[in-house]
């Protein structure tokens, strides 16, 4: 997607780390699928792709809880790309993205969608409303919600509440220009985050994304939110970055324990660009930490009676026990160059307390989404440093001993966006131009 294009439509263009690689498509886009172990048949809407006979066997990393081959599978006529997709069943998925348009470029908002596993998908109805969709999350197999931005420079949500069968928009603040990312749980609470002139506001929703509310802003400096995870109703992580010059950035990670009233900066490596997404998951409560929603105020013991109390103000201490996440990005900091970077991955095994940098291969430029489905058990994904403009990267973690220092790397034909997985036994990723079921024994 270019910014000619965001700027024809008339919406505002949103920061991307690593700028369009993709190749031109007349008709026709694919997406990468992984799906991992047997996947379940049911009958369902009429699908445009047929699955590749040609399977690629992994070998995976030892001791990896991975396993399985590689199959596949093209996406429904007109596709273009699709950046985010979710699984709600090891059968039912949901990916969005863009339609091909004149010369190939993006063309308006898409929506498709999987009854099999991901061996064929299907294109579904939404609101023309719709002009571009950055993220989807779904709290049950009949209720999801997809964010974006829609014609006019404002941010639109599109909701189902039958499986996909209908989509509806559903109304965002005025203020929104844009919803860049989307959290939900099971009890129908969830989190996005929004584009305000002046940075990025905290979106709840009690309903499935039907109507949403601002309830906060992120930390002062935080613009540019590309990816939000939550492990409740209040706890939640969002990627992002700050300006650090004429046209840099720096990462920047933030967190709130009070459902997205207040959010705090989180104290992340030095070194990395565009951060790009967050994947947190509860763990053992082997660490200490909490996150407050605000500073905490003591006041000082008087000296003597007639002394005033002098209120001093600690800050809070960062973290929340046992809290696993994994952020992933690129070094590269400067808009509208393509893979001048290195790929970077950190993680926390308190919620943000403390950070560690991860190990990667050196020819990963980027990365753009990962998903965690345990401790240290995460695949993320992104594009590989290459004269080609169609080379994209999987990195599965290896054992729990240095686990991404053994992680497993997969080469693909073209970029990759997005990836979910609901298990170790199935995830799907997504890209720009080719679509791959990962099945296991």
């Amino acid at each position: 997607m270019t910014s000619d294009l965001f700027l024809r439509q008339g919406r505002r263009p949103r920061p991307r780390p690593l700028p369009s690689l993709r190749p031109s498509f007349s008709s026709i886009g694919l997406v990468i699928l992984l799906t991992f172990g047997a996947t379940a048949c049911s009958k369902g809407p009429a699908v445009v792709g047929t699955p590749s006979t040609t399977q690629a066997t992994i070998a995976f990393a030892s001791g990896s809880p991975w396993s399985g081959s590689l199959l596949p599978v093209a996406a429904p006529t007109p596709i273009n790309s699709i950046v985010a997709v979710t699984c709600v069943t090891a059968s039912k998925c949901w990916g969005v993205g863009s339609t091909v348009g004149s010369g190939g470029a993006p063309n308006g908002a898409a929506v498709i969608a999987t009854v099999n596993g991901g061996k064929s998908w299907f294109n579904q109805s939404i609101p023309a409303t719709a002009g571009y969709l950055a993220h989807i999350a779904c709290s049950s197999q009949r209720q999801c919600v997809a964010v974006g931005q829609g014609q006019g420079n404002q941010g639109v949500s599109i909701i189902t509440t039958d499986g996909g069968a209908t989509w509806a928009q559903s109304p965002v603040p005025p203020t929104i220009s844009d919803v860049t990312a989307v959290s939900c749980n099971s009890d129908r609470r969830c989190m996005g985050i929004g584009t305000l002139i002046t940075g990025n506001a905290a979106l709840v929703s009690t309903s499935a994304g039907a109507t949403w509310n601002q309830v906060g802003t992120l930390s002062s400096g935080a613009i540019g939110a590309s990816g939000v995870s939550c492990i409740d109703d209040q706890h939640c992580w969002v990627t992002g970055h700050t300006i650090v010059g004429a046209n840099q950035v720096a990462g920047a990670v933030v967190g709130t324990s009070n459902g997205g009233t207040t959010w705090i900066s989180l104290p992340i490596p030095v070194g990395s660009g565009f951060l790009n997404a967050v994947s947190c998951v509860q763990g053992p409560a082997d660490n200490v930490g909490s996150l407050p929603g605000s500073h905490i105020t003591v006041p000082t013991t008087p000296t003597t009676p007639t002394t005033p109390a002098t209120p001093t103000t600690s800050l809070p201490t960062v973290g929340v026990a046992g809290v696993r996440c994994t952020v992933v990005g690129t070094t590269a900091n400067t808009q509208g160059v393509a893979r001048t970077g290195h790929g970077l991955v950190f993680t926390t095994d308190n919620g943000g307390g403390t950070w560690a940098s991860q190990p990667i291969p050196p020819s990963i430029a980027g990365l753009s989404s990962v998903s965690c489905v345990a401790d240290y058990t995460c695949v993320t994904v992104g594009s590989t440093i290459t004269t080609s403009p169609a080379a994209g990267v999987l990195l599965f973690t290896g054992p729990m001993a240095k686990a991404w220092k053994h992680a497993t790397t997969i080469t693909s034909p073209e970029p990759l966006l997005g990836v979910t997985c609901i298990s170790t036994s199935h995830c799907v990723a997504v890209g720009e131009s080719i679509i791959e079921s990962l099945t296991g024994a």
